[in-house]
């Protein structure tokens, strides 16, 4: 989970310091890791038959509305805007699964004071919505094909990053200081996320900002569905619980690999190639994205859900 991370550093190492192209490390990323994780949603959902039986309205109704919400944002014109919906939604979304980690281990470590928690919530949120923000809204709108530059905002906005640093820093001492337990899981989530999206987003475009950090959130995902795969579908019976494809995901590594790489060739090397030649095609295959993103909001929700909480190990 933590060490995943990594993989954004080796990408960057890779596109600035060997010179490697994007277009090649877009394509290893998105074939390789992205559209597969996108079937590690699938094998615990759409391909699990007591998860269809369970939530019909939540997995054919929100497949229904995304899938067609392309097409018909296209039709009206507004496909730039379509496109600008699914990048901020996919960067919210990595943004949500860090958080999501985050609580997790909070929740293993006892780390669960109130002001803590929220200290924890404003210095991430400003750590990983800064960068962007600053490089494209601040520096380099022209990268998004805007004219529009905030920059008049940036002391402003530099003094909000120190205040939520030195605030989060001053109550750590505090902690320390009392003797108290540190959350070290957390803290090196923290390490490893914050200073890679600060220097991606210091020194490469969102053409190449988006596998660099896109691939840790990729990682992160695998881990947790094998983890979340293996306690849930390896019991006696699960086959003809929840079906062949949950099963093999839980029993094999190298199944649950070649599953996804077929899963993700089928539907991302076409939706590349329509994609290009026409915006309808383009609209229809950002559903797959965009179903993800709402679906992954719903179906890990610790708290509401006892199943999940027993196959995560937190009940």
């Amino acid at each position: 989970m933590i060490g995943s991370a990594l993989a954004g550093y080796l990408y960057l190492f890779l596109n600035l310091g060997l010179h490697v192209p994007i277009s090649f490390l877009w394509w290893f990323w998105s074939i390789g890791f992205d559209g597969t994780h996108i079937f590690g949603t699938a094998s615990r959902t759409y391909f699990d038959r007591e998860e269809r039986l369970r939530r019909p309205g939540l997995l054919f109704g929100s497949a229904a509305f995304f899938f067609a919400l392309g097409p018909v944002m296209v039709l009206a014109g507004a496909k730039g805007y379509l496109a600008l919906l699914v990048g901020v939604w996919a960067y919210y979304h990595v943004i949500r699964q860090h958080y999501g980690f985050m609580v997790l281990y909070k929740v293993k470590n006892r780390d669960l004071g109130r002001l803590d928690s929220v200290l924890d919530r404003i210095l991430m949120g400003v750590m990983m919505v800064f960068p962007p923000f600053h490089r494209f809204f601040l520096h380099h709108p022209e990268e998004l094909g805007m004219r529009l530059s905030l920059s008049r905002l940036e002391p402003a906005l530099w003094a909000v990053v120190a205040a939520a640093a030195v605030v989060w820093v001053a109550r750590l001492a505090v902690r320390m200081r009392r003797g108290e337990p540190l959350n070290v899981p957390k803290l090196l989530l923290f390490g490893g996320v914050f200073p890679l999206h600060w220097l991606t987003f210091a020194w490469v475009s969102w053409q190449a900002a988006v596998p660099t950090v896109t691939i840790v959130h990729n990682l992160q995902y695998h881990a947790l569905i094998w983890f979340y795969s293996r306690n849930r579908y390896r019991a006696p019976g699960t086959e003809s619980k929840h079906g062949r494809i949950p099963k093999a995901v839980a029993q094999s590594l190298a199944g649950y690999v070649l599953l996804g790489l077929v899963f993700s060739a089928l539907y991302r090397i076409p939706g590349y190639r329509l994609g290009h030649v026409s915006d309808l095609a383009f609209g229809f295959f950002c559903g797959f994205g965009l179903t993800h993103y709402y679906l992954d909001s719903r179906i890990w929700r610790v708290r509401h859900d006892p199943s999940l909480r027993q196959a995560l190990q937190l009940a």
